[in-house]
């Protein structure tokens, strides 16, 4: 197991438990409603408390890959190609780019355009798993 690994496994470990407590403690203040998301230019009505991860798993069928569903591990992360500007975004080791969001970490909002399949991604789930 490498440095980066064991790191990563250390932050998931103590860091998790509380940061999946406070998404769902996030989650849990958003009112309850019906928001239009893209994912992958399949568009659905999806309920607003949940995660993009959880999304594109229950409504869509869609398969991301994770590991801590914490924020942490940046195993999820997709592109953000468009809607609210409050998203927290990240840069893009590739491009440069600040467009890159965790799904497991993200509320899903109104007018969400999210990409899983692009060639960026998986350059970027390639150099992951590589490490």
């Amino acid at each position: 197991m490498s440095s980066t690994e064991t790191a990563n496994k250390l932050k998931i470990t103590l860091l998790g438990p509380i940061k999946r407590a406070q998404m769902q403690s996030r989650l849990s203040r958003l009112p309850s409603r019906e928001v239009k998301v893209q994912i992958n230019n399949e568009t659905k009505m999806v309920s607003s408390k949940q995660t993009i991860l959880e999304a594109a798993h229950k409504d869509f069928g869609i398969k991301i890959g994770f590991n801590c569903r914490a924020g942490i591990c940046g195993a999820c992360e997709c592109i953000y190609a468009a809607g609210p500007q409050n998203v927290q975004k990240y840069k893009c080791n590739i491009t440069g780019l600040m467009r890159k969001v965790r799904a497991c970490y993200e509320p899903v909002q109104d007018g969400m355009r999210i990409i899983t399949l692009d060639h960026e991604m998986d350059r970027m789930r390639q150099g992951t798993a590589d490490e």
